[in-house]
């Protein structure tokens, strides 16, 4: 399909532009072709090309995305692809990964080697007698330099949200290569007992138990509620299946839960749909995941030593190889990939074919990394966001943490809640709010009930909010609602009786015309008009 900007072929065209929010988009690209209109659509580089100009337009000259330039990248950077805070790289904060088996991986040890602890839960003195190119170690491997990662295989392209974090790795795989229940249980109870000790803040779990009812029933699901109770943040993937269950930790009220994003490994928001990813209600009456996050087309390392590093940076060899010289290099490195041994006989033209095709088929984008997909690496990401947040303002709660990424989110329209949550990550509002936030709100999750008082409060910390009221299911949704007072700047509060056992949608009404969920709440649930309604629960003592 011929682009009408740039006249090139191109796959499907975008042509959703909202007539207003996308207003300095569409100029942008009308200057390029007076005689173009929306309707007739523009192809996703050209969409780039517009975006990265108005942003060149607003940003210093310190910003990632400065120098980008969209016919250059095969596949976007995690920083560029999410136009992330560059001053901050979780600097001062403890990343702990718990997964399959890892690799000690250049990115995480060079020049400096930030690995504070590795080992394998079920032999916790054994060390690092296992094989580092073995396969179960490639999945952890992947999550934590997608999580933490420095780039430095990559000359600092390739690196993470937070290259300056600390990291745990922590071996959960058996030599059958099956994850149990409680081999994730205890590694759990070990950064119970020993996060202070290495500085850990946050988890990441791309892994999974096998059960999906009830936290309480689930000693994943109560150690991870204890974690959360002591401050530590807890990431958990939500799974790489929309017609699969939820599942523990996915289905935990108490971690944060992430599903997929799909950018089409472009920079501009109108191009992102969903990623298949798992979703749905959970035994706790709460809706998963809370959040969405890149799920496809991410940098990630292949093992160093192994067969398929091997072979790339052959390839690349290969491909990079002045025209004159391709069958000269391919033949000194032709043993070390899968092509045909004959093509080094072809013309120079069918060697770049196949080399090209390999690099394609394999997915990989240099010598040392492949582009993957999967939640397993939308969670990391979220992990180095809190990472860059917690460097921001070290003081921050996991309540605080998750009010603060729920009201920064976007939403993609049209697109069902149950299957995005509060919507896309958006690091840069992020870290900006947690400069912000400063503590005057107890760090615990809303609403407040007290059983022995029979009472309830509710807590709602945000700025420039004249008036607040709450309303919802425990006051039949009459308006103007039940009024919270202000106990300080930006602070408001409301206590109410205690209702009848059961579960109460409610919402706040800011300002008397802006309706919001209550964010520092951990359950909530569709409304059917393409938002989300907070949940009390009031259960049967």
């Amino acid at each position: 399909m011929k682009c009408p900007i740039c006249s090139k072929d191109h796959g499907p065209l975008i042509r959703n532009f909202n007539s207003s929010t996308d207003l300095s988009l569409v100029e942008t690209l009308t200057s390029q072709n007076e005689n173009w209109q929306s309707a007739a659509g523009a192809c996703t580089r050209c969409v780039d090309h517009a975006q990265l100009d108005q942003w060149r337009a607003n940003a210093g000259p310190q910003d990632p995305f400065t120098d980008m330039n969209p016919d250059e990248y095969p596949i976007l950077s995690i920083p560029r692809r999410l136009a992330a805070h560059s001053g901050y790289t979780g600097k001062g904060v403890t990343i702990c990964f718990i997964d399959s088996g890892f690799n000690l991986h250049p990115d995480l040890t060079q020049p400096e080697n930030r690995i504070l602890k590795v080992f394998d839960v079920r032999y916790p003195e054994q060390g690092l007698s296992w094989d580092p190119t073995h396969p179960h170690n490639w999945h952890g491997s992947m999550t934590s330099v997608v999580g933490t990662g420095n780039g430095w295989l990559s000359e600092g392209y390739y690196k993470s949200l937070a290259p300056d974090a600390k990291v745990v790795l922590i071996k959960v795989m058996d030599e059958n290569g099956s994850i149990s229940r409680e081999a994730i249980t205890n590694a759990l109870q070990w950064v119970q007992n020993n996060h202070q000790e290495y500085g850990i803040q946050i988890i990441n779990l791309s892994v999974s138990g096998d059960s999906s009812g009830p936290y309480r029933e689930s000693p994943i699901g109560l150690a991870i509620e204890q974690l959360v109770l002591k401050g530590i943040h807890v990431v958990a993937a939500a799974g790489n299946s929309a017609e699969a269950q939820l599942i523990e930790p996915a289905n935990c009220p108490h971690a944060l839960t992430i599903g997929g994003l799909d950018d089409h490994n472009t920079l501009h928001p109108l191009t992102h749909s969903l990623y298949h990813s798992t979703f749905g209600e959970t035994a706790d009456r709460t809706y998963k995941p809370e959040l969405i996050a890149p799920a496809i087309w991410l940098p990630a390392p292949i093992l160093p030593g192994t067969e398929q590093q091997r072979e790339a940076e052959a390839l690349f060899a290969i491909q990079n190889a002045p025209k004159v010289y391709k069958r000269a290099v391919a033949a000194k490195v032709i043993q070390q990939t899968k092509l045909p041994h004959d093509v080094i006989y072809s013309p120079v033209k069918v060697l770049e074919e196949q080399v090209a095709a390999r690099i394609k088929d394999c997915k990989y984008i240099s010598g040392h990394y492949q582009h993957s997909d999967g939640t397993s690496f939308a969670a990391p990401i979220v992990c180095s966001i809190i990472a860059q947040m917690l460097e921001a303002n070290p003081d921050l709660t996991p309540s605080d943490v998750r009010d603060l990424l729920f009201r920064t989110a976007r939403n993609l329209e049209g697109l069902p809640e149950e299957r995005q949550g509060f919507g896309v990550v958006h690091p840069l509002s992020a870290v900006y709010h947690a400069e912000e936030v400063h503590n005057d709100l107890p760090s615990v999750f809303n609403p407040i009930i007290d059983y022995k008082a029979a009472s309830i409060r509710f807590q709602l910390k945000q700025g420039e909010v004249s008036s607040a009221t709450a309303i919802g299911a425990f006051n039949e949704w009459e308006q103007p609602g039940m009024a919270l007072t202000s106990e300080g700047i930006s602070t408001w509060e409301l206590a109410i009786p205690l209702p009848a056992p059961g579960t109460y949608p409610y919402k706040f009404l800011i300002n008397k015309d802006q309706w919001q969920g209550d964010t520092r709440n951990l359950y909530w649930s569709p409304d059917g008009f393409g938002g989300r309604n907070s949940l009390l629960i009031v259960e049967d003592n």
